[in-house]
């Protein structure tokens, strides 16, 4: 099996072929289920970063991100005081916005925001299309 010249193996990062995790994991298979290779790096010597602002955010997510957890993007929107939170209801994936089988409704907020600048008057729930359910 020929390899990508800039990926790496590391041991135990990834699970065997066969692994019981990848019966839990059956979108992404072990993909999502193995370590990366943060896992090995050693502890910074920075302090963690606080994050104590207004900013004008617009954190999109939908509800059944693998990589990132409903509960993780409340966090930044709780920690991002200016922030509006965009929440696609049954959506699944990383992905929310301009995918080809696109949320108008996430789009045209997204899409708002960035050419004018300006947030939504408050947080904004949009519904999963059919291309959103995989």
């Amino acid at each position: 099996m020929r390899r990508h010249p800039h990926l790496v193996a590391r041991p135990r990062a990834v699970p065997p072929r066969g692994d019981p995790r990848q019966a839990r994991y059956p979108l992404y298979g072990d993909f999502a289920a193995g370590i990366t290779p943060c896992a090995f790096w050693q502890q910074g010597s920075e302090p963690q970063t606080t994050i104590d602002n207004t900013v004008g955010a617009l954190i999109t997510q939908n509800e059944w991100d693998s990589q990132t957890p409903l509960f993780s993007g409340r966090a930044m929107h709780r920690a991002l005081r200016g922030s509006r939170m965009l929440t696609v209801a049954g959506g699944e994936g990383h992905g929310v916005l301009y995918a080809p089988d696109g949320n108008p409704c996430a789009d045209k907020a997204a899409t708002s925001y960035l050419t004018t600048g300006r947030l939504p008057a408050k947080d904004l729930p949009c519904q999963a299309t059919t291309g959103q359910k995989q």
